[in-house]
């Protein structure tokens, strides 16, 4: 896998040379944190924290009143620790053509549209814990994705050819606009294989340096599930401190704690901590952690 990644990065540089634009970005996160494991004891832990690498390829195809341009991503998750069997795992890789107003479509291994839906998923290690979606990235996918005006719609299909119906495993559809301060954004996915939908909406607003935020979630199975979340978040120069609150029906609720400073541009300090409220008999637990991101 490394000769592969290290290839496909040749490969891309040449790519860039010749005929087309090409960004590489990417991040280097790493935390130490203090978790309670299942019985309720601490376990302090230096590790990663979702590091990733990734390439961005475009071309223009065609110049006029449709301007079509191809487009690629190539991105891999980075295990900076080599405890895997795999330091580098594949995260997003696909291609597609914009046509600018008519939209664009992809295909590959994508994010999955309403995994993105949620904005209370604002901290670096902990929170997010509440919501019910499908996934955040899905192989074996066609998606369709276009603008108009200040709303945003994502429609992808999964069809793995194994266990489809009527061809469609997984529908995964959003649909999000801004208007002046409020954000809104909303989600529906249908498992055809498993017999089961999802249903997310989230909406957030910024009022001078505060961002209140709330997301609801219904996961519609043999036992019918919600989720709900409500975060608050205040910038002051340069450093953001932020509170959370989280119920996941049938597993646990969650407050959530943290605080943020960019030391750079490029680099961003954070700690958080997290109270678990467990369902039923199991332990409640406490999280913390400390961590720095580096991002190019």
């Amino acid at each position: 896998m490394k000769k592969l990644l290290l290839g496909l990065i040749a490969l891309g540089f040449a790519f860039n040379v010749n005929a087309a634009d090409l960004d590489v970005y990417g991040a280097i996160n790493y935390k130490l944190s203090n978790d309670d494991n299942s019985s309720g004891e601490a376990v302090m832990k230096a590790e990663n924290n979702g590091s990733k690498i990734g390439i961005d390829f475009s071309e223009t195809l065609s110049e006029g009143a449709i301007g079509i341009t191809g487009f690629a991503k190539l991105e891999v998750g980075i295990d900076a620790d080599d405890s895997g069997s795999d330091t580098f795992d594949s995260r997003l890789a696909y291609a597609g053509v914009d046509m600018g107003t008519l939209g664009s479509v992809s295909g590959g291994r994508q994010a999955n549209p309403t995994g993105g839906v949620s904005k209370t998923n604002i901290f670096n290690v902990y929170g997010n814990n509440s919501v019910f979606y499908y996934a955040d990235r899905t192989s074996n996918t066609l998606k369709y994705s276009n603008d108009l005006g200040s709303i945003s719609a994502d429609t992808m299909f999964k069809i793995d050819g194994a266990s489809g119906q009527d061809g469609v495993d997984v529908t995964d559809l959003s649909v999000s606009g801004d208007f002046g301060p409020l954000a809104v954004s909303g989600g529906y996915v249908d498992d055809a294989v498993n017999s089961i939908n999802y249903m997310v909406g989230s909406a957030s607003m910024d009022i001078e340096g505060l961002t209140l935020a709330g997301t609801y979630s219904f996961k519609d199975t043999t036992t019918d599930l919600t989720g709900i979340e409500a975060t608050a978040s205040y910038d002051i120069g340069g450093t953001t401190v932020a509170v959370g609150y989280g119920d996941k029906e049938g597993t646990a609720s969650y407050i959530t704690t943290g605080a943020s400073h960019s030391l750079s541009g490029d680099v961003l300090a954070y700690a958080e901590y997290q109270m678990t409220d467990n369902d039923g008999t199991t332990t409640d637990t406490t999280q913390m952690a400390i961590g720095l991101k580096y991002s190019f």
